[in-house]
């Protein structure tokens, strides 16, 4: 079966008996959270794709784009070599260079912090680059809102939105355009023709049409059961569950996340590719 935010919150419930206000509240976050456990624990090769740009001189530090979950691969290209930088740990780049001001041909890179990647040596030339990485696709607590042109001020990614109308709440977690809002699904609906409000900038327009919790992402549909048990891991420590109840899920999650590996459909992270092999070889 395939969940839909709305249905796997009723799962949920009904597995804890609970019906909570607060717990109830706080559902998006585990299933945003379990949704994080499944991505991290299974490369999947539906969510890979590539991102060209350039290294800057004397710069050691290489931006990731915005939906970047983990890298696959990073290559570089000057007028006369293509060369494939081994994937390393933070600690090992950052010895091996230790002064930034020493540049030389990149060989070495490694995750930096969720939005950037350590490059050694710095840079000494505008390499082009070229980044194959596991992104993250659609959140299932993600809806949209389309709004009406000519916004009383600019919104903010991470503030809270009111409805004037409904009292619903909401956090925006991107803004793909101006008349289009991605937020958190919240417990309520929105109102048609209601106006929104931003806690933190102030901003304000009026919601031209609601998005749905009716919907079903890539996770949902073909990693419900590791879905499923994923949340009610997040939500059993929420609610300090048993330890042999927390074992069961986290059991079960584990056979989940294998099922999945083992169907062909994802790759481990291997230092096989994070270490510069474009991919593994398959029987």
């Amino acid at each position: 079966m395939s969940y839909t935010f709305t249905t796997l919150r009723e799962a949920v419930q009904n597995y804890t008996q609970n019906e909570e206000t607060s717990f109830v509240a706080n559902m998006g976050l585990f299933v945003e959270l379990a949704e994080e456990r499944v991505l991290k624990s299974v490369q999947l090769n539906e969510f890979q794709k590539n991102s060209a740009g350039t290294m800057a001189i004397g710069n050691q530090y290489l931006n990731v784009p915005s939906d970047f979950l983990a890298p696959f691969s990073l290559s570089i290209t000057s007028s006369s070599s293509f060369e494939f930088l081994m994937f390393k740990d933070l600690d090992y780049v950052q010895t091996y260079t230790p002064n930034p001001a020493t540049t030389g041909t990149p060989k070495y890179y490694a995750q930096f912090d969720v939005d950037n990647l350590l490059i050694g040596p710095t840079p000494d030339a505008a390499y082009t680059t070229t980044l194959s990485y596991f992104y993250r696709p659609a959140s299932l607590i993600e809806s949209q809102l389309t709004l009406t042109v000519g916004a009383t001020g600019s919104f903010t990614n991470g503030e809270k939105i009111t409805g004037a109308t409904s009292g619903v709440v909401s956090t925006i977690k991107a803004i793909p355009s101006s008349t289009t809002l991605t937020i958190l699904v919240p417990s309520g609906t929105f109102t048609d023709g209601e106006t929104i409000t931003g806690a933190t900038s102030g901003a304000t327009t009026t919601v031209t049409s609601t998005g749905s919790d009716a919907t079903i992402s890539w996770l949902s549909e073909n990693a419900e059961i590791a879905l499923l048990y994923g949340t009610l891991t997040e939500a059993s420590v929420y609610m300090k569950e048993e330890q042999d109840i927390m074992a069961m899920y986290n059991s079960r999650f584990a056979e989940a996340t294998s099922r999945l590996k083992n169907l062909g459909e994802a790759q481990e992270v291997t230092d096989q590719y994070r270490t510069g092999e474009i991919i593994r070889q398959k029987n």
